[in-house]
């Protein structure tokens, strides 16, 4: 299993160590422009975050897949600044959006990824584009299971310390001692073996935990610990809370909370039958390391989850012996070439 504390040590080194000015001034110049970010997997995450900070400094940002950015008309990239995030620039997705976003927009498309080895095909086209926009950010020693963590992780890291230059990355280089807590509504301290027969969780976010609930429902999933569905708080209390009401034995909630949402966590608590199961994952600080000390404690609860119910992050159980390399493979882009953008009119 990743050691995540070996991980976080590399990550902290290798962004404090890295420039990253190239990557701030293409985020930060013209911010009148919309983000569109695109990743696939632990990348799309990280340009959730990324779409986060952007709209948080006072731009209009938003994070899809390559899949759904094919979408978007020429008109909509044009318009935008396309950010392209992968870890090694190589896979069929973020190599199809490449292509497309420097056909339409090679002046404002940048990537970011952690390799400019040969494979990095990305970087290839942004070259013979004559772009310098193609940022890599060296990451060695940075592990990734068949569940991304090392690559989430980074990414975190770095536009963390983008978009809070002042932050004191070195504190997260540990684990925290109490990353999260495990308790039923009443306030009973609950074991991680209480949690084996969970089958849903429920994630519950605000602010900065919007992308890290959207990770920790990956990890569940692609590990097939238990489904997972991401909401925000007034959300759920607009009529989710429904499941909860009906699956109290097989479900439970995790609570991602910030100095923001501090109160109306504590006003959904109280309608909440007293046995309901919790993850309370919490973070003191109201900026963007919010997001990165929320992902840090939230992985811990991931791994404990993990090895407390015998599923190994790095290659999970298959028992419909659904071939894993197939489903990367599922051929769409031809389809899209054949389909073209979505247009009206």
């Amino acid at each position: 299993m990743t050691d995540t504390q070996q991980t976080l040590q590399a990550v902290i080194d290798q962004t404090l160590s890295a420039d990253l000015n190239p990557i701030k001034n293409f985020l930060f110049a013209n911010p009148g422009e919309p983000l569109i970010a695109t990743g696939s997997g632990g990348a799309e995450t990280a340009g959730d975050f990324a779409a986060l900070l952007y709209g948080a400094r006072g731009g209009v940002a938003t994070s899809v897949s390559p899949y759904t950015l094919h979408s978007y008309s020429n008109l909509a990239l044009k318009t935008a600044k396309v950010l392209l995030i992968s870890k090694g620039g190589h896979n069929n997705d973020i190599v199809f959006a490449t292509r497309r976003a420097l056909d339409i927009n090679p002046v404002k498309a940048a990537a970011i990824n952690f390799s400019d080895s040969d494979r990095n095909e990305a970087r290839k086209l942004f070259l013979k584009a004559g772009s310098n926009k193609s940022f890599v950010v060296p990451m060695k020693d940075v592990h990734d299971g068949f569940v991304s963590t090392g690559t989430s992780l980074s990414y975190f890291a770095i536009f963390t310390k983008i978009f809070q230059p002042d932050v004191d990355l070195i504190k997260y280089k540990a684990i925290p001692e109490k990353p999260f807590t495990l308790c039923r509504n009443d306030g009973t301290t609950l074991a991680p073996d209480d949690f084996r027969g969970v089958h849903s969780y429920i994630v519950l976010q605000g602010s900065w935990g919007r992308p890290v609930a959207n990770n920790l429902e990956g990890k569940l999933v692609e590990c097939g610990l238990a489904q997972a569905g991401v909401y925000d708080y007034r959300n759920y209390c607009h009529g989710r809370f429904i499941f909860t009401s009906n699956h109290m034995e097989d479900s439970a909630l995790v609570l991602f909370v910030s100095p923001r949402e501090r109160d109306i966590v504590a006003r959904t608590r109280s309608y909440l039958p007293m046995a309901s199961k919790l993850i309370i994952i919490e973070t003191e600080y109201d900026a963007p390391e919010a997001s990165l000390d929320l992902l840090i404690r939230s992985t811990e609860f991931f791994h404990t989850l993990c090895l407390d119910t015998g599923v190994d992050p790095e290659s999970p159980q298959n028992p419909g012996r659904i071939d894993k390399r197939k489903p990367m493979w599922v051929p769409f882009i031809s389809e899209m070439k054949r389909n073209g953008p979505l247009e009206i009119g």
